[in-house]
């Protein structure tokens, strides 16, 4: 780990992050909109496709694109994406000259579940139209991850195009939370607080089981979903779902899973862009772009 990595990881320690992140889990908010045009540098570039419950947020590029980047934001299916997402946006649009697109999909509490797949499984279907020409990587963060896990997975079954390259960053993969090592780990962990993680995944779920492979898509069929790069830190209360997913993925046919497990870092640190681990990361995509 770099000396920023566990300055941070000795900041948030010391803070009242995992306290901040719980209540906003149980009450969130919806005032604050990081993917309104006017908050990037460039709004005229930015295309907003409205859809029932969300929408589509297009970053597109000064160049003649040929790739499309496509964001699944984290948020424990409950917070907007944030400010950092954004500069995710602009940072991979302005390094890889691609089109960067964000899925803002329905939230829980106001959705579960049932609303949510199916809107992201029409938003990527509505993006291909749009952009038919162009070819599309997933970047999936914390529940983000585990909703491009169950977008691959439908996007299979169904044989529709798929993409060609995924990145998950801490995916959240398994809702259920059963293991007795989650509970080892919590403490470790400075920012995310497993009782309230609990009380959401009861909520996304909905009438779903929480083993419903829609809702914890590593009980799912993990074969055949292209290339994976899986990238999540050691101080992670979800450490437990990362090691077995990256089991999971590593023992299947037709999906080749590249795992870096990344020595204490934090629940997906890429929210901290200028961090030396987030700018690798970053540069993983652009080579599995190449």
């Amino acid at each position: 780990m770099s000396l920023s990595g566990n300055w941070l990881y000795f900041k948030t320690k010391h803070s009242r992050l995992k306290q901040q992140v719980a209540a906003g889990l149980r009450h969130p908010g919806r005032r604050t909109d990081e993917l309104a045009a006017t908050k990037f540098a460039a709004p005229e570039r930015v295309k907003t496709t409205a859809m029932p419950n969300g929408r589509l947020v297009t970053l597109v590029t000064q160049e003649a694109a040929s790739k499309h980047i496509i964001l699944l934001h984290g948020g424990a299916y409950t917070l907007r994406a944030t400010e950092s997402h954004r500069e995710w946006m602009e940072l991979l649009a302005a390094d890889t000259g691609a089109n960067v697109t964000a899925i803002d999909f329905p939230l829980t509490p106001e959705y579960t579940a049932h609303d949510t797949v199916p809107f992201t499984i029409k938003a990527y279907q509505e993006l291909r139209k749009q952009f038919p020409l162009d070819e599309y990587f997933l970047l999936g963060d914390s529940a983000g991850g585990g909703l491009a896990l169950v977008l691959l997975q439908h996007l299979r079954d169904n044989q529709l195009p798929m993409p060609s390259g995924t990145l998950l960053v801490s995916p959240w993969s398994d809702l259920a939370m059963t293991a007795p090592a989650f509970e080892a780990g919590a403490a470790g962990d400075p920012e995310l607080p497993l009782d309230a993680l609990r009380e959401v995944a009861e909520r996304y779920a909905g009438k779903l089981a929480l083993t419903d492979k829609r809702v914890s898509p590593i009980n799912g069929d993990l074969d055949h979903l292209g290339k994976i790069g899986l990238f999540y830190g050691t101080r992670e209360v979800l450490l437990p779902e990362h090691q077995a997913l990256a089991e999971k993925l590593a023992a299947t046919d037709g999906t080749d899973v590249d795992t870096h497990e990344l020595k204490n870092m934090m629940h997906d640190y890429l929210l901290w862009t200028n961090l030396p681990e987030s700018r690798r990361t970053f540069r993983y995509l652009q080579g599995m772009m190449r």
